[in-house]
């Protein structure tokens, strides 16, 4: 009975133990993904990136532009049927946001470090120098597969997000953000995949996003890297 016991005891301390061995750590999952896209000197000559992509919805055909350039500024203009009808911009330090009514919204200190954060190029390999904190939070079956989850916070601790990796593959397979305005929370869930390579780095082609707005389904039809944008395409207003 008393060696019944202690196995019983054993057994718990022996899955942690076993579990803690074969769980990698945030850096390692990180270090994967990035691996696994290119690594870190490929990605590290990238300067600027323009990713032009398509869906369709309520209004029709409906084309994304989203510009990056290091180290930290982005813009991204969304077209339906040849109308702009939203566009975002990103110095660094402030965000303005538009709509179709012409009413402009600005974003500026912890407000602004999430969306700042995520939308550096290649994120990832910037967390460290961007203060951003990851954090493992365990195994999880996304569609069947096998992946890590990581959670992330900014540096003043005001905002967090989640990523899944595929374990095998070390890629990205989705990420859920939650954001905040005055008409309160948002959470948004995008779903990647068919990952194809452009000058030896690989993108997503293909992103399903699920919102309160709806589901929208995006085509990556090209990417273009380093084509010499300049700091006065993300001048903020």
């Amino acid at each position: 009975m008393r060696r019944l016991l202690v196995t019983l005891l054993v057994l718990p301390l022996l899955y942690y133990r076993a579990t803690a061995q074969t769980t990698p750590t945030a850096e390692e999952v990180l270090d994967k993904y990035i691996t696994a896209i290119g690594g870190k000197d490929a990605l590290a000559k990238v300067t600027d990136v323009t990713t032009s992509m398509s869906s369709e919805g309520q209004m029709g055909a409906i084309m994304i532009t989203r510009k990056q350039k290091l180290p930290n500024k982005f813009s991204m203009v969304i077209n339906a049927n040849g109308m702009e009808v939203m566009k975002q911009t990103g110095d660094g330090s402030k965000i303005v946001m538009g709509g179709m009514q012409g009413n402009s919204t600005t974003l500026e200190g912890s407000a602004a470090q999430q969306m700042t954060a995520m939308n550096v190029i290649f994120p990832e390999l910037h967390y460290a120098e961007n203060g951003v904190k990851s954090a493992v939070v365990g195994p999880e079956k996304i569609d069947g597969k096998d992946t890590y989850k990581l959670s992330h916070t900014t540096t003043d601790g005001s905002a967090t997000w989640t990523d899944n990796f595929d374990a095998t593959t070390g890629l990205k397979v989705q990420s859920v953000t939650t954001t905040k305005n005055a008409r309160g929370e948002m959470t948004m869930t995008s779903v990647y995949s068919d990952y194809k390579e452009v000058n030896g780095i690989k993108f997503p082609m293909t992103i399903a996003q699920q919102s309160p707005r709806g589901p929208m389904t995006m085509t990556v039809d090209n990417v273009k890297i380093n084509k010499g944008l300049k700091d006065s395409d993300f001048t903020v207003k």
